[in-house]
């Protein structure tokens, strides 16, 4: 008996050790600024994130930022979980997250256009003017229509709206820092896939 309870001890003190271990490997993981990516929300690595997953890690990150002092901007106005779930499937997709990581990202940088629109000389500032935040659709891409970008779709899409801002008289700015192909083409298979153009484009606006 005196065993039984012992090895019954023993379940509970290496389940509670696995539990920090795992709280602490998360916390560990998450970034402490711009966006959380899909592999840290899918914690059990199912293919979707839970609201429990969602609200878990969410939760993580405050208490990360807390801990180490850091300001707390724009946690209000994060969306929330149901806001992300567009097909209201009780779960989040990463093309779903990626969207709403992209549109938080835009409203943020809009918001600091406003704020900061004006300087000195009451004249409109960069981010007045809208830089940073008018980033062309998935869709302006895929000339196809085949849900996938393929290099030559790329460079005919990049020169249609050189095209179309050269003549609507609009600078072109960054035109020379403009991404190669294969850097956006993370799995190297030769195509774009929507979940890896959005992804870049939330490193873009970081």
């Amino acid at each position: 008996m005196k065993n039984l309870f012992k090895t019954i001890k023993l379940g509970f003190l290496v389940a509670g050790s696995l539990s920090v271990i795992t709280t602490a490997l998360i916390a560990e993981d998450l970034p402490n600024r711009g966006p959380i990516e899909f592999s840290s929300y899918d914690t059990n690595k199912d293919g979707f994130i839970s609201e429990k997953e969602f609200k878990e890690i969410r939760e993580k990150r405050i208490e990360q930022k807390e801990s180490s002092g850091m300001p707390m901007r724009n946690v209000a106005n994060a969306p929330d979980f149901s806001a992300l779930d567009t097909n209201k499937d009780g779960k989040l997709t990463e093309i779903e997250l990626l969207k709403g990581q992209n549109k938080q990202m835009q409203n943020n940088q809009k918001n600091m256009g406003m704020g900061q629109g004006m300087n000195g000389k009451g004249m409109m500032g960069k981010q007045g003017m809208g830089q940073g935040y008018n980033m062309p659709a998935f869709e302006s891409f895929d000339l196809n229509k085949d849900g996938m970008i393929s290099s030559k779709e790329m460079d005919e899409a990049r020169e249609k709206r050189m095209e179309e801002n050269s003549s609507q008289g609009k600078m072109m700015k960054n035109i020379g820092n403009q991404p190669m192909f294969s850097e956006i083409d993370t799995n190297k298979d030769g195509n774009v896939s929507k979940e890896e153009f959005l992804a870049h484009q939330v490193k873009q606006r970081q």
